[in-house]
């Protein structure tokens, strides 16, 4: 698959994952430490993915 489109998917997909946290976490957890969770969340997720894909297109 062309990394293009896995960047695509990968924005896509935090965009999504970051709406549902915020959404999820502030009725889990104190309202601003659930703001502070996700956001915290989707920077690790972002940097996993995108530190992946980058370790996977120099293996090409």
């Amino acid at each position: 698959m062309k990394d293009w489109i896995l960047d695509v998917i990968i924005g896509v997909s935090a965009i999504i994952l970051f709406a549902v946290l915020l959404l999820a976490l502030p009725h889990v957890l104190p309202a601003a430490y659930g703001y502070v969770a996700a956001f915290l969340i989707f920077v690790a997720y972002l940097t996993t993915a995108g530190l992946t894909l980058i370790k996977n297109s120099i293996k090409k």
